[in-house]
Parts: C-alpha cells; sequence; structure tokens
C-alpha cells in the first residue's frame, strides 16, 4: 500500500469512529472503536512495522504496537462484559472502556502518522543525496 493510501485509510477510519463518537450510542462507538484499533494495528504493522531496517527502532516499534494491542484485549473483554450484563452495572466499565480506546486510537493514529512522516522525510534526503 502506498503511503498515499496508507493516508487515506487512516483518516477515513478515524473519521468513522468519530462520527459514532457523536451519535453518542456507547456499544456501537465500542464496536467501530475495536475495528478501527484492529485495522490500525494491521496497517501500522505491514506499513510502518516492515519498513523499519534498525533492529532496535524495530524493537521499540514492537514494544509500542504490544501496548496497543493488550489494551485491545482489555478493551474487548469489557465489550463482552457489557453486552452481557444489565445496564446498571456497566455503564462505569462502558465509559472506561470507551475512555480507553479513544485514547488508543488517538495515540496509534498519532504514531503512525509520525513515523511516515519520519520516514518520508528520511527517504526524501536519501534520494537527495543520492542525486548530489
Amino acid at each position: 500500500m502506498s503511503a498515499e493510501n496508507f493516508n487515506v485509510k487512516l483518516r477515513e477510519l478515524y473519521n468513522s469512529y468519530i462520527e459514532v463518537l457523536e451519535m453518542g450510542d456507547v456499544e456501537k462507538a465500542l464496536e467501530t472503536g475495536v475495528k478501527v484499533l484492529e485495522e490500525l494495528l494491521t496497517l501500522t504493522r505491514r506499513n510502518v512495522l516492515e519498513s523499519i531496517a534498525n533492529p532496535n527502532v524495530k524493537e521499540i516499534a514492537v514494544e509500542i504496537l504490544l501496548h496497543y494491542e493488550k489494551e485491545l484485549s482489555f478493551i474487548k473483554g469489557a465489550r463482552e462484559a457489557v453486552r452481557s450484563m444489565p445496564p446498571l452495572y456497566t455503564t462505569a466499565v462502558a465509559d472506561r472502556a470507551l475512555e480507553n480506546l479513544s485514547s488508543c486510537i488517538n495515540g496509534l493514529f498519532n504514531f503512525a502518522v509520525g513515523a511516515l512522516l519520519v520516514m518520508a522525510d528520511v527517504l526524501s534526503y536519501a534520494d537527495h543525496q543520492a542525486f548530489s
């Protein structure tokens, strides 16, 4: 996937999540948010992680992605609890899961975009040096 297509896909995912959040439907927001976070993780692994050549930098990026995967597991568990329990008992759990989900989506989105910007700059510099 080209950097431009990746950027378009990231924006589409982020915007779809924001739309659902604005509607105020917590269950739908959790469902959509989980899909967005899963897709962000997949796209980031494919387009950022696989582009990192330095093993030390790659290890750091892997640790960052593992953090988001662990958070995703918590959020999925909370979503299942919300589905199986009466609303009276699940409001706090749903709110916390949604808060974590929003934080993860924003954090991973920013990580992916930041990494792409740095890679684009490095590649641009390398191309410029090759032609000098």
